[in-house]
């Protein structure tokens, strides 16, 4: 634990990526931690995920402190081999996009992405190995993008959820965080016991998605996905152009609806006593969701059940694709955490989705592709991240 509690030292102070930090309990979390193949790997929980002697503060100050009796499933399962919980890390409150107090160790005069800000940082900076997350539309995805880290979202129901503060049941999914996908693949095996998929001398179809049916990356992204994809042509790899399903702009409004709907139902009772301690963006989006009617979410489902479809077609030609994991590198400032519209295709289709982290702006901040698999097959989407990662080293380092 030297390697991180001098991190910490470094980092944590400007950084303010994990909650109550206390060395002496990750201490004795260590002493007690098992043998297994995750065996001395320090881990950041995302501050929704209950640890067993730890309050789920969620960052809301109006939520009980009361430290929880019990492990959520996903901790269960990296405690059983051999990990062990350094310590909480910041969440935006209610895992949406309001930020909190974490700053992007890039730059501290940007942000570090969101929900799961603290988890994507404290990776960045070596506080942690790896970090655990949730995404409901780009709270994996984006803040890896911005920290410069493999950021993976696996299939839909990959991982229980069980222990985790719910947003949208319909779309939420445990996430990870680690500085390399041989980590992720490491983690992955660990958890699943699926051997990594070996993808053998063949091409590799990649399908380019430039168009995401709604407002494009900005040039400096654009021109970092374009170099990117020919660096790898002939490499091989075979790159054509891919268009996103019939239904993508529909997607973006109804899977709004849908998380705001679901979110509402989560927050009903707190939200009626609590309501004006509620951040804005939270509050409004609830205060959405109690319009939506059943009969709009009926109708949100059947459309995503058939997006889901055109999504699985377009991997009967493609093994993998290739996309913005956001518009650009981390926008300056501490107000927003970003945009979260490049993910939330493949969000709402339960596809298995890595960011990659390939290169530096004009400002030295990290940008990270987004490749997508085919659904449940994460190992195969590891495997080919795992070569595209040789091709397109990133060598860069916070600090």
């Amino acid at each position: 634990m030297d390697y991180e509690l001098e991190a910490i030292k470094r980092w944590e102070p400007n950084t303010k990526a994990l909650v109550d930090w206390n060395p002496i309990e990750a201490g004795k979390r260590l002493d007690i931690s098992k043998s297994g193949p995750l065996s001395g790997w320090s881990v950041g929980v995302k501050d929704i995920i209950d640890v067993q002697g730890m309050p789920t503060l969620c960052n809301a100050n109006f939520v009980s402190k009361k430290p929880v009796g019990h492990d959520a499933e996903i901790v269960k399962s990296l405690l059983a081999q051999g990990a062990f919980v350094l310590s909480k890390t910041v969440t935006t409150p209610f895992a949406f996009l309001d930020p909190g107090v974490t700053c992007n160790p890039w730059n501290f005069e940007h942000t570090p992405g969101g929900s799961s800000s603290g988890s994507a940082a404290a990776v960045a900076c070596g506080m942690v190995r790896l970090a655990v997350g949730s995404q409901t539309v780009a709270s994996v995805i984006r803040p890896a993008s911005y920290c410069g880290v493999v950021g993976f979202k696996p299939t839909f129901e990959k991982f229980s959820t069980a222990g985790i503060f719910p947003f949208s049941p319909a779309v939420d999914t445990v996430g990870f965080f680690t500085r390399s996908v041989s980590d992720m693949q490491i983690v992955m095996q660990a958890l699943t016991k699926e051997s990594v998929k070996q993808v053998g001398n063949r091409i590799i179809k990649v399908g380019l998605v430039s168009d995401i049916a709604a407002k494009p990356a900005g040039e400096e992204m654009l021109n970092v996905l374009n170099n990117s994809v020919s660096s790898l042509e002939g490499q091989s790899f075979e790159v054509q152009p891919v268009t996103v399903p019939e239904g993508s702009s529909e997607a973006y409004p109804y899977h709004f609806d849908l998380i705001s709907a679901e979110a509402y139902k989560v927050h009903e009772e707190c939200f009626s006593q609590f309501r004006d301690k509620y951040p804005p963006n939270l509050r409004q989006l609830l205060l959405k969701g109690k319009t939506i009617s059943p009969q709009e979410i009926e109708k949100i489902k059947e459309h995503k059940s058939l997006f889901r479809k055109r999504m699985l077609k377009i991997f009967e030609e493609y093994d993998v694709l290739v996309t913005p994991s956001a518009e650009g590198a981390a926008p300056r400032g501490l107000g927003k955490t970003g945009d979260p519209r490049f993910s939330l295709l493949w969000t709402y289709s339960g596809c298995p989705s890595l960011s990659l982290p390939v290169a530096l702006s004009n400002r030295g901040l990290p940008m990270g592709l987004q490749l997508i698999g085919r659904p449940m097959e994460d190992t195969t989407l590891l495997s080919i991240s795992k070569m595209i990662e040789t091709f397109l080293p990133f060598r860069s380092l916070v600090g």
